[in-house]
């Protein structure tokens, strides 16, 4: 199954909650108009495969608030510990890793930080999957911590 996200070509008028961002070459963008859900450190097998990092910071967001620019290649992974499908959209030109469907929650979409033109205020406020962390990285301590997902 393709993710279905809404594509356009023109411009939405912007408010104080839009952000954009796009993929390292360009050939994909984005924008929303949504204040995000949460803000999550992942440290979870996948993202850390995903990302080629130790860790993605995803940004949760109104899916249909959610509007991109250019066709995302996709790919599906099944999480191997709570099995949860996820469609993984990644930039076809330069390989940058921007959206991630979130099969169990068909209103929200995870937009991958590093792709933010500008992050400024989405400061993590949860991690999740500590139990996969990289051994030298210690959890923020004022951040809500689960071993698994968030709860």
């Amino acid at each position: 199954m393709k993710a279905t996200l809404r594509m356009s070509d023109t411009d939405l008028t912007p408010s104080r909650h839009t952000r954009t961002g796009r993929c390292l070459c360009g050939s994909i963008s984005y924008r929303f108009d949504a204040i995000p859900e949460a803000v999550i450190v992942c440290h979870c097998g996948h993202c850390q495969r995903h990302t080629g990092s130790a860790f993605s910071v995803n940004v949760l967001v109104a899916r249909d608030a959610l509007d991109i620019k250019g066709t995302p290649k996709s790919y599906r992974t099944t999480g191997v510990e709570n099995g949860n499908l996820r469609d993984r959209l990644f930039c076809g030109d330069c390989g940058t890793p921007i959206l991630t469907v979130l099969h169990e929650r068909p209103d929200l979409i995870i937009v991958k930080a590093g792709t933010l033109d500008d992050p400024t205020g989405l400061e993590p406020t949860t991690e999740v999957w500590l139990r996969r962390a990289q051994d030298w990285i210690a959890p923020a301590e004022h951040r809500a911590q689960f071993d698994g997902d968030a709860k």
